[in-house]
C-alpha cells in the first residue's frame, strides 16, 4: 500500500532561518518554493531525488501556534508516494483513518489536487499521533 518515502515534513516557526540552518546542517540544495494560499502555507523542498526534505510554515497565526506550540521546528509528516491513492485511503479509511488538507483543519473525502498530483494527508488523532501524507504522481 505504502510506497517510497517522497520526503519528511517539518514545520517550521521562521522559515528564512530553518532553510539556512538546513541547508548549512545537511548540505542540502533548495529545490523549490511551495506557496498554497488555500492552506495558509509556504516552504521550500530541500534536496533532489531521494531524502527529500520539506520545510513550510503557515501565515496564519493560529494554525502555527496550535501545530508548532513553544518549538521552533517539528517533524509534522512523512510523505509517500502511492500507486493507487483512492485504494490506499479506502485501506486506510477501514482501519479508521481520515483525512484532511495539508492544514488538518477539515475532514476532506477526496484529494486534493496540487499541480497534477494528488495528496492527502491523515488527522493524526486517527493515525497514532502522527500525521501521513499520500500522494500520487
Amino acid at each position: 500500500m505504502l510506497g517510497k518515502i517522497d520526503h519528511v515534513g517539518y514545520l517550521v516557526a521562521d522559515l528564512e532561518a530553518a532553510t539556512a540552518e538546513f541547508q548549512a546542517m545537511f548540505g542540502l540544495a533548495r529545490a523549490r518554493p511551495i506557496e498554497r494560499p488555500q492552506f495558509a502555507l509556504r516552504g521550500v523542498y530541500l534536496g533532489e531525488g531521494e531524502g527529500n526534505v520539506e520545510l513550510f510554515t503557515f501565515t496564519e497565526d493560529e494554525l502555527l501556534e496550535k501545530r508548532l506550540g513553544t518549538h521552533s521546528v517539528v517533524l509534522d509528516h512523512v510523505a509517500y508516494e502511492v500507486a493507487d491513492l483512492d485504494a490506499s485511503a479506502a485501506i486506510l479509511r477501514r482501519s479508521g483513518a481520515r483525512f484532511a488538507g495539508p492544514d488538518l483543519r477539515f475532514e476532506l473525502h477526496e484529494p486534493v489536487d496540487l499541480g497534477g498530483v494528488r495528496h492527502l494527508w491523515t488527522m493524526p488523532e486517527t493515525t497514532f499521533g502522527q500525521t501521513i501524507q499520500l500522494l500520487q504522481r
